[in-house]
């Protein structure tokens, strides 16, 4: 294995969640040996002042990595901003760089996961990136590999390259060009439907931005069948998370071992399908979403949907 990649470290307002992150991180082996950058945006006003201090409190007082990096930014940047030029400046120190954001808890499996897999296909022009996250749509049961592909980012804890990542554009106002063109609006939704209610909600948002700059590219992100990481965030806290997106896996019970890397030579297209499956919303789903909101039942509901 090469030197581990740098980790680059995303925190605001959440001072609970960071803690939690970091205590996260350093129960991996390869934590001690890793380079820690971790980027604290500015307050967007008084509200957040009290909640950005005790945040930037707990990461100066951060230890167990081989060397860390603070970054406290002295003016809101926004979450877009923050992760786009926080990805940015250690790729331009680093050929290739680990991405996590402060509600993400890591296995303690997760470092070695992340570089064995960015040294296994950085010479590979297809693969964008390494995701650590598997969504819980339904696997086909006949497909017994432990890692596949899907056209799109995984920002619930990733990795990538400064080769890739320089052939990719992130131009918000290409990407709004482009997809209000309904041709292409329809192609990019075989790679998930979500991708577009989020274009609705918020065009600018830096994942659907990466997504799309990977579906462009004919880029792929590989994939973990079973996750190596948990969203903590599914409490209203964050800035565009709020725990409406989709269904996640309650999993808290890490895998003991690595997945299985393998040499990818196509897109499963099984897979492609169960994925863009999961992500369609249709016409009585959606009303019965807003029904649900309007009657005040929506966030009880969907905590009885995810129990199951």
């Amino acid at each position: 294995m090469n030197t581990p990649a740098p980790i680059l470290l995303i925190v605001f307002n959440r001072p609970e969640h960071t803690q939690q992150v970091l205590e996260a991180l350093t129960k991996n082996a390869l934590a001690i040996e890793s380079e820690l950058h971790i980027f604290s945006d500015a307050p967007r006003g008084p509200r957040d002042e009290a909640a950005v201090g005790q945040v930037r409190a707990i990461i100066r007082q951060a230890q167990g990595f081989k060397k860390i990096h603070l970054h406290e930014s002295e003016k809101n940047k926004g979450c877009s901003l923050s992760v786009l030029s926080a990805i940015e400046h250690v790729l331009s120190l680093s050929d290739r760089c680990i991405i996590v954001e402060d509600d993400i808890l890591t296995s303690p499996l997760f470092l070695n996961y992340m570089n064995e897999a960015l040294t296994f296909y950085e010479n590979d022009a297809h693969i964008f990136s390494i995701g650590a996250y598997r969504t819980a749509f339904k696997m086909p049961l006949n497909y017994q590999e432990e890692v596949y592909l899907l056209s799109r980012s995984c920002a619930w804890g990733w990795g990538t390259w400064r080769r890739a990542w320089n052939k990719i554009s992130v131009d918000p106002e290409e990407i709004k060009q482009d997809l209000n063109n309904p041709k292409i609006r329809k192609e990019f939704a075989k790679h998930g439907e979500d991708w577009l209610r989020t274009f609705k909600e918020d065009p600018e948002i830096w994942d659907l931005r990466v997504s799309y700059g990977i579906w462009k590219s004919n880029m792929f992100t590989v994939l973990p069948v079973q996750s190596l990481t948990h969203n903590i965030g599914r409490d209203g806290s964050g800035i565009h998370y709020n725990g409406e997106a989709m269904k996640t896996i309650q999993q808290y019970s890490f895998p003991t071992s690595l997945p299985r890397l393998i040499h990818i030579d196509g897109v499963n297209q099984e897979v492609q399908a169960a994925f863009r499956k999961f992500t369609h919303k249709s016409l009585w789903r959606n009303l019965a979403v807003e029904a649900a909101k309007s009657l005040g039942l929506y966030q009880f509901l969907l905590h009885q949907w995810e129990r199951h």
